[in-house]
């Protein structure tokens, strides 16, 4: 079990400020709470940080600007505790009058979770024993995920056991997998951002020439009035188009199209195969190929 949990502020002009900790005689320093910061990333940008300090491993939760702090038994799994605490940070109060009350009761409830989701505690759960049950018998071969190019992977075959929160039921899955109960299997890709781990991505389209950002979709549409091609730039809030050959209004819903090419709006290059940009939403990090594929999926299958 956790030894003990903190709390801390950050402060752009003063920089990190050493709040409560619980039990009191484990207290951090400043150089200590300067660590844990870092373990979310430069700009503070992950949710999770891991940090190694002097006492052992801190696992905590940042929500700016204000952080908890949850110091690990040395034997205590790390990956058991972080998700943990993701269930325990939304019965935290970031703005409690009185942190070491506040402290005390999070502490506790994190020991109860834990006991809650390992072992035996975990099985007597209702949705969790019929889930198990339904593996073992068959009727379901195997919990996948139905998304894996989203930061929270979604277990339909699931849902109907565990809960409607997808993230928590991505976190039973990994309970009863430390519990034995279930084996974890490589499932499809998913990305993830080296930089700060998470998966939200965007994607840029870029001119292969100049590399400008400013492009406009050229349409190669079919009318249906007159039955003939022809090549149309549909912006936002466009309702409809003027086919150039039989002069017709045409609404944008009735068009069928068939090609897309991308037109430079600052060097006049055409072409239909324009650079293609994966960029981080969290962080901004442009993504490369180690970032796209890297990362797997999981699906979960009863252990035999």
């Amino acid at each position: 079990m956790p030894k003990a949990i903190f709390s801390i502020w950050w402060d752009d002009n003063l920089g990190p400020m050493v709040g409560r900790s619980y039990p009191e005689a484990t207290p951090l320093t400043s150089e200590e709470a300067v660590t844990v910061f870092m373990g979310h990333g430069v700009n503070q940008e992950s949710e999770i940080g891991y940090s190694k300090l002097q006492q052992g491993l801190v696992i905590s939760y940042m929500r700016s600007p204000a952080c908890v702090a949850v110091l690990v038994e040395e034997q205590e799994e790390a990956s058991v505790v972080e998700r943990n605490l993701r269930r325990l940070v939304p019965h935290i109060d970031f703005d409690a009058d009185s942190w070491d009350d506040e402290l005390a009761k999070s502490f506790r409830l994190l020991h109860e979770l834990m006991k809650e989701t390992s072992g035996d505690e975990l099985l007597a759960n209702p949705g969790v024993k019929k889930l198990v049950e339904e593996l073992v018998t068959g009727r379901i071969d195997s919990v996948r995920p139905e998304h894996v190019l989203r930061t929270s992977h979604r277990y339909p075959a699931a849902r109907d056991f565990l809960g409607t929160d997808d993230e928590e039921v991505a976190r039973l899955l990994h309970d009863l997998e430390d519990a034995g109960v279930l084996i974890s299997k490589t499932y499809g890709r998913s990305l993830e951002c080296r930089q700060c781990g998470d998966s939200n991505v965007t994607i840029e389209l870029l001119c292969p020439r100049c590399q400008s950002e400013d492009l406009h979709k050229v349409f190669n549409v079919f009318c249906p009035r007159c039955s003939t091609q022809f090549h149309a730039v549909i912006v936002d809030d466009l309702s409809e188009v003027t086919c150039i050959h039989c002069k017709t209004p045409v609404k944008v819903s009735e068009l069928s199209v068939i090609d897309v090419e991308p037109l430079c709006n600052k060097c006049g290059t055409a072409s239909n195969d324009p650079k293609i940009v994966f960029r981080c939403a969290t962080c901004g990090k442009q993504l490369d190929g180690a970032d796209l594929l890297a990362g797997t999926g999981l699906s979960f299958h009863f252990r035999r």
